[in-house]
């Protein structure tokens, strides 16, 4: 295990041979310690992703397309995006950072992919830098606990890199606990991050919740700072509402004009989906912690058309594992000074467990939204951190090392199973073909479902734009498709006179 280096100026330094224990909560560690641990985690963000930078077809659908378009529209300044085309909430922010790589590498979902695998790295390098100085623990300790984020298995991984707001929060809960002294910066990212998406606020109760238990709500400065960071919040998101009649709401020509689509704030988006139901509590509780949780963690088998993971020989080792480390954390909790030595880890301990009881109040246990508990890959490394940082023994440790080596595995032989399914192109592209033989075929103008309109007219980088026969995101298609006199159908299913393209035919409008 790593040692602190000694820090000039500090009464309290811990010496060279000093026990993990006794590390202080606030540790400046010089940068050049914590290249290596982020290096390697940036490492393996990009193995774990590898697959869908490379192999389109892996993982892209018209969710996805939307936010693209909006980078392209961006770049080519026809459009100035502020939300989702076709709704009135979810910032952007995905489509923001990826128009420069789009500069770079063009609108390609490789570059969409990349610039989300580019956050993924910066969410990790944050945690493994809050966990170093306000976790008590070593770089190389907080890149242990970091793995379980790091190297998600396949699918999880799919919706760490999916284009739509999933990423944003593993990177507003360390830049909001960072920013914990500064109200105007506090206020504006968590502004920016709930606007984005608003499991955002799970860092701001878990950051309330650790400074009440720290006794520092008594003190006038903090009760100041957060009256100051909430109206710098407000202020942010009028700002930002201020905008939305400058934005294109529906893509190219519609500035501030949502012709179709959800109207309803952020607010409202969450009263929609919320299914209180106090009976149900209990069933939801288990399906959560024997179902949900593992399967999202790689501990029980999880079949999607995307990717298979999880062993659920990893089920008992990974729940025995974390629980005792967390039983044992709290009984090393009872040393002086404990509580705010490993402070970072319990908060992520704290939004992990917000992400989880939060989705158990208020959906049903069936049919699970994975993405909305997404936050709860950081219950894990919160309780690997607060295990590591407090636990004296090294033979503990090692103990614990193995143990994460034994996950890494089960993760990894998922991670080579899609390989195995990719490399050589094994696995048919027919959204690239059907986009290629519609381009290559002179037509211009289309329509189809939803999830076939959007993705292929990026594939086609616009080339052929696709209007869409239920829901609408971009209106410029719906008014080029009306005022097309023979407009092509793109169905799955044969028709009179329909050309086949791929897996799909062109069905000429009836008579």
């Amino acid at each position: 295990m790593l040692a602190y280096p000694t820090m000039r100026g500090r009464a309290d330094a811990p010496s060279k041979t000093a026990s993990v224990a006794s590390v202080p909560a606030d540790t400046n560690v010089p940068d050049r310690c914590l290249l290596l641990p982020s290096a390697i985690a940036c490492a393996l963000v990009l193995a774990r992703s590898l697959i869908f930078l490379c192999y389109e077809q892996s993982f892209f659908d018209s969710d996805q397309a939307i936010v693209g378009l909006m980078a392209k529209h961006l770049v080519e300044g026809r459009a100035f995006p502020l939300f989702y085309y076709g709704q009135a909430y979810m910032l952007v922010v995905d489509a923001w950072v990826a128009a420069p790589i789009f500069l770079v590498m063009g609108p390609t979902v490789t570059a969409l992919h990349t610039a989300l695998v580019l956050m993924n790295m910066a969410a990790a390098v944050l945690l493994i830098r809050c966990l170093v100085r306000w976790g008590g623990v070593t770089p190389m300790q907080a890149l242990g606990a970091v793995v379980f984020f790091a190297f998600a298995p396949p699918l999880t991984s799919a919706s760490l890199i999916e284009a739509g707001a999933n990423i944003g929060p593993f990177l507003y809960v360390p830049l909001l606990w960072m920013l914990r002294r500064r109200p105007l910066w506090f206020g504006l990212v968590l502004g920016i991050g709930f606007l984005n998406r608003e499991f955002t606020i799970y860092a701001v109760v878990a950051l309330l919740g650790v400074e009440l238990l720290q006794g520092a709500l008594q003190c006038e400065e903090r009760r100041r700072f957060w009256l100051v960071a909430m109206v710098a919040t407000l202020a942010t998101w009028q700002v930002l509402q201020a905008l939305q009649p400058y934005s294109d709401m529906m893509g190219p020509g519609t500035r501030g004009q949502l012709i179709r689509g959800f109207a309803d704030s952020q607010v409202g988006n969450i009263m929609d989906r919320i299914a209180v139901t106090p009976a149900e509590l209990p069933a939801r509780a288990q399906a959560m912690f024997t179902r949900h949780l593992p399967e999202l963690w790689g501990a029980q088998r999880r079949v999607d058309v995307i990717s298979t993971q999880g062993h659920a020989w990893l089920f008992w080792p990974l729940l025995g594992g974390l629980t005792l480390a967390l039983l044992r954390a709290g009984i090393l909790l009872r040393a002086p000074g404990a509580f705010t030595r490993s402070l970072f880890g319990w908060y992520l301990i704290a939004v992990g467990i917000l992400a989880a009881g939060g989705y158990i109040a208020t959906r049903p246990a069936e049919d699970v939204v994975y993405r909305y508990i997404l936050l709860t890959m950081l219950l894990p490394v919160g309780i690997a951190a607060v295990w590591l940082a407090l636990e004296p023994k090294a033979a503990l440790r090692y103990v614990a090392a193995a143990g994460l080596a034994v996950w890494m595995a089960g993760s990894a032989i998922d991670h080579a199973a899609q390989v195995s399914r990719y490399w050589g192109g094994r696995e048919p592209n027919e959204p690239r073909d059907l986009a290629d033989g519609l381009v290559a075929r002179g037509i211009r103008t289309a329509q189809a479902g939803y999830w076939r309109a959007y993705k292929v007219t990026f594939l086609a980088r616009e080339q052929v734009k696709i209007a869409s026969t239920d829901m609408v995101r971009i209106d410029e298609y719906q008014r080029t498709a009306a005022a097309t006199a023979r407009l092509l159908t793109i169905t799955e299913e044969p028709c009179a006179g329909a050309e086949k393209v791929s897996l799909w035919y062109l069905c000429p409008p009836a008579e």
